[in-house]
């Protein structure tokens, strides 16, 4: 009850602060560059980090050749490395790029892999991790993760449970689907190649997936066959630690298996713990459609077998972006809707229910208008406070000039923040986002607006807003009240900070052991501080015999709510929940503590902590 009272009174701090704006811009028409050195960046991939930073990361041909950089940003936008990045890798690079992949571990370190010609004109495959200041924890060359004379292209790279890092990727010369386990320090699992896995007989698979499962284990998908002709299914499996398909007898699942997909089409696959969702499109003769399916950790579908439309709109849907709504067990999608003869383009979302039944109506909500105006393939990511953050590249300044735009819905479909990310009149393209603990959307993408392809990235707060004012927790008072009797401390989930939809933590305690076990611990918020640093003096109140306490919050404006008893030792802890929802931005909520002595003729019965303001923000 006191959670809930105390997130209902946070939900009324609407009176906004002014708080001094980080590095990210706070123009659309400027962004911030990432990779802009001489010759062509591109292909940036982004992972955020607990802290609300992100890693960048792209291939870069300043030097003449394709090498990968590396880039670290906090969570203002500053860059911790030096302009244009760290070189991860400038070993031979084929001329013509491939897919590749990066994450942020849950040691704060970079993990990254993609494939070379280091050891031929074939393509083998190479994993790195980057420490978050920069050392490579691999080597100065990574780790192998293939070397053969075949073509294997597109690696991906999961954290598992246990701590070790998975591989995996498609050999398009044995016609198998491959992973390889690397522990911590990078040394291979498996002999060779990794776990190879076969293909169905006569088709070269492709287009792998992965997400990380429970015990250690992780799920692939892949698209049957790479050919021109043959079925083009979705499948998927799932390897224990010990590389061992545990689904099915061994045996893939056909997660699709009643059309092809497109040649060259990527299917999506998200975790959904510890089971995984996935999404593509197909064709029925000029229309075409975007299905989703949920398989449970045990690869049971959860949605009918070939999973559910997300629309029943007599238009085409192409290029779905998926996120779990792990609240009510659904999932979020976004997707291209165009005329059947692709002319015009739109911009439509979804939410499916645990079971797959639409929830924002039949044919979705609606968030740009199907016109002659080209919309690319959205991405997508959570939203704090449950909801969906997709963004588009659309074609709205002329031919190749693009902008960048990104929405934000609730859990209900209603829109929450429309917002032109980037402005600047250029070709753009390879759209990436990711979404912090604070709440912001992180974007990067490759733009041509100097001429050479350059890497941009911008971040957008909850509320919609260009650039980021960061969440602060700023104790005060003027030393009345003893140090060390309120503590507020950050989300060890979150940032860290104030932000919205972190759980923070409130510790009350009399540090000067005045007051005895069974004394009852209050927690004052308030919309109001008193002449902070300093408030004012009242009798009886201190935590010293006979010594003022010091009121430090506006009590005209505040709740008292009972945080717990003291037992004599340990702070009495409580939670402050943060809304998720982007008009907490810039309000301040200010926090005192008040230790009372329930026992007959107490010496203290009354003791007022310190204070602290919090201060919301991304």
């Amino acid at each position: 009850m006191q959670l809930r009272c105390a997130t209902m009174f946070v939900w009324a701090a609407l009176a906004g602060a002014p708080c001094a704006l980080a590095q990210w811009p706070t123009n659309p028409a400027t962004n911030l560059a990432i990779g802009d050195a001489a010759g062509e960046q591109t292909l940036a991939k982004i992972a955020p980090t607990w802290d609300g930073g992100c890693y960048l990361g792209w291939f870069d041909d300043r030097s003449g050749s394709y090498a990968v950089y590396l880039q670290r940003l906090d969570a203002s936008g500053n860059e911790l490395w030096p302009h244009g990045g760290i070189l991860v890798s400038g070993n031979p690079q084929a001329t013509s790029l491939v897919d590749w992949d990066l994450i942020c571990d849950s040691w704060g370190f970079c993990v990254l892999t993609f494939t070379d010609t280091r050891a031929g004109s074939d393509l083998d495959i190479y994993a790195y991790r980057i420490t978050d200041n920069g050392t490579s924890l691999w080597g100065a060359n990574g780790v192998t993760v293939s070397n053969n004379n075949d073509y294997e292209a597109n690696p991906r790279v999961v954290e598992a449970s246990d701590g070790d890092f998975v591989i995996a990727w498609a050999n398009s010369g044995t016609s198998t689907v491959h992973h390889q386990r690397l522990d911590p320090a990078g040394t291979p699992r498996f002999a060779g190649d990794g776990i190879a896995y076969p293909g169905d007989a006569g088709a070269n698979p492709g287009y792998v997936g992965m997400v990380a499962s429970d015990n250690g284990a992780v799920i692939l998908s892949w698209v049957r066959t790479l050919a021109f002709l043959g079925n083009k299914h979705v499948h998927a499996q799932k390897f224990d630690v010990l590389g061992a398909p545990t689904w099915n007898g061994g045996t893939r699942i056909a997660v699709f298996d009643q059309a092809s997909v497109p040649i060259a089409h990527q299917p999506r696959m998200i975790p959904a713990w510890p089971g995984a969702i996935l999404a593509w499109h197909y064709a029925q003769g000029q229309q075409f459609f975007v299905r989703v399916q949920y398989l449970d950790g045990s690869g049971a579908e959860r949605f009918p077998h070939n999973g559910v439309d997300v629309s029943t709109s007599t238009n085409s849907r192409f290029d779905p972006a998926i996120v779990w709504d792990n609240v009510t067990d659904g999932v979020f999608v976004s997707w291209n809707e165009r005329n059947l003869a692709q002319t015009s383009w739109g911009l439509f979302a979804q939410h499916l229910g645990s079971t797959g039944a639409p929830l924002w109506g039949s044919t979705g909500v609606n968030l740009l208008p199907i016109n002659t105006t080209v919309k690319f393939a959205p991405v997508a990511t959570w939203r704090v406070g449950g909801g969906l953050s997709t963004s588009v590249l659309v074609e709205s300044l002329g031919g190749l000039q693009d902008t960048v735009q990104s929405f934000g819905l609730d859990a209900n479909g209603a829109l929450t923040c429309a917002t032109t990310v980037s402005t600047a009149p250029s070709d753009k393209l390879r759209l990436t986002q990711a979404s912090t603990f604070g709440g912001a959307t992180l974007l990067a993408w490759t733009d041509l607006r100097s001429g050479a392809a350059d890497v941009y990235a911008q971040a957008i707060d909850l509320a919609g807003g260009i650039g980021l004012t960061l969440g602060q927790i700023l104790p005060y008072g003027c030393g009345l009240n003893p140090a060390g009797s309120l503590g507020v401390g950050g989300d060890p989930f979150g940032n860290g900070r104030a932000s919205p939809g972190n759980v923070l933590t409130v510790d009350i305690t009399n540090p000067l052991g005045s007051q005895p076990p069974g004394s009852a611990a209050f927690v004052i918020y308030s919309l109001g501080g008193i002449a902070s640093p300093c408030g004012f003096p009242l009798p009886g109140f201190g935590m010293a015999v006979g010594q003022p306490g010091e009121v430090l919050v506006d009590l005209n404006q505040g709740l008292m709510l009972l945080a717990g008893m003291f037992n004599g030792v340990d702070p009495v802890r409580t939670y402050l929940p943060l809304p998720g929802v982007g008009s907490v931005l810039g309000a301040s909520v200010y926090v005192q503590g008040l230790m009372v002595d329930l026992s007959p003729a107490p010496a203290v019965p009354f003791g007022l902590t310190t204070a602290t303001e919090l201060r919301i923000g991304s």
